[in-house]
């Protein structure tokens, strides 16, 4: 009896830090099959300073950031996710060059470079656009979301982007358009930028939202 108290006491403490179902993978699957699908995910800033399911405190009514629950959204989707909590004061280049090696590992493997996407949401959006500058692959697929403020594009003024690219922008976020980025680029596969109008402002990144899934899904199928 003793002992059956003791596991119940257990679980009931640890299963509020239990999600079920849900995981993070930092690393590529030990099996790599050239007909499958990759996502790379990188997160809002938020998650960085503050872990998993962030509250940013200036704008509560967003509520928590489902970090996991957004793995998990994308995951049902069909794609292999790789993603990782980044942490603070670990400079961008850091996570630019540990996904250029395993994206590296997947052609390897002999994955096609189209059946691989880097999707990056706000603060994520920056590694995203300098991976595409570091991979130099005009195949591959990138997403930035809520990534742009008006003067952004002058970040990446020194530098050749490449690949397909799909911006997710929401009507009511103050964060805008990235097109300016994407302008006069030689070396860039194609563009699109997709508009939303949830009224959830810069918040619509926070979960999965079927929204700007659907249409990154819709994208990278038919973008070859």
């Amino acid at each position: 009896m003793r002992v059956t108290f003791i596991i119940k006491l257990l679980f009931m403490i640890l299963s509020p830090c239990i999600t079920w179902g849900q995981s993070i993978s930092l690393f590529l699957p030990k099996k790599l099959t050239p007909s499958d699908y990759y996502l790379f995910y990188l997160h809002g800033g938020v998650v960085t300073v503050l872990g998993n399911n962030a509250i940013n405190q200036s704008v509560p009514e967003w509520g928590p950031y489902e970090y996991l629950n957004i793995l998990d959204s994308l995951r049902m989707r069909g794609f292999n996710i790789i993603s990782e909590n980044r942490k603070e004061g670990v400079d961008d280049s850091v996570y630019v060059n540990k996904i250029a090696r395993q994206i590296d590992t997947l052609f390897s493997a002999n994955v096609d470079p189209k059946n691989i996407i880097i999707v990056g949401a706000s603060a994520g959006s920056a590694i995203t656009v300098h991976l595409s500058a570091a991979l130099k692959n005009n195949k591959l697929k990138y997403v930035v979301m809520g990534g742009c403020w008006p003067d952004t594009y002058k970040e990446y003024l020194g530098i050749e982007l490449y690949g397909h690219f799909l911006s997710i922008i929401e009507s009511t976020d103050p964060h805008g358009t990235c097109s300016k980025i994407f302008e006069e680029r030689k070396k860039i596969t194609s563009f699109q930028e997709v508009k939303l109008n949830m009224g959830l402002s810069h918040g619509f990144i926070y979960k999965g939202h079927k929204e700007w899934i659907n249409p990154i899904v819709k994208w990278f199928h038919e973008t070859k």
